[in-house]
């Protein structure tokens, strides 16, 4: 059995599914999306589904991770981000992985980019 979706409550739909479609590879599952409800998928099917609410709340550890196999595509990312103009805490190791935080454009959830440490 594999995980098939999950489902966001955002406070801007458009926004975040633009964000993750740029920077994490999401392509719109269906031609329908549009600013109340959008269906993500990413290149292995798996779905993210983003629906707007006016205040989404999360627990304090929540967050959806995105995988990579190096440090230097882990570094990437966060100079891609930063460089665009996001205020991203850098990189640290911890927990067995080169890792960093942060909180989706128009999403209010965070997203942890990693990799194992080597």
């Amino acid at each position: 059995m594999r995980l098939d979706h999950v489902n966001l409550t955002v406070r801007n739909v458009l926004e975040a599914g633009a964000f993750l479609k740029k920077h994490f590879g999401y392509t719109d599952a269906f031609e329908d999306n549009n600013e109340g409800m959008a269906v993500l998928m990413d290149a292995y099917g798996m779905h993210i589904n983003l629906m707007k609410g006016k205040q989404a709340t999360y627990p304090k550890m929540f967050h959806i991770g995105f995988a990579l196999e190096t440090e230097a595509e882990v570094n990437a990312v966060y100079e891609r981000l930063t460089n665009e103009g996001m205020e991203i805490k850098p990189p640290t190791h911890g927990w067995g992985s080169w890792t960093f935080h942060f909180i989706c454009p128009g999403g209010d959830f965070a997203i942890e980019v990693a990799c194992a440490s080597q």
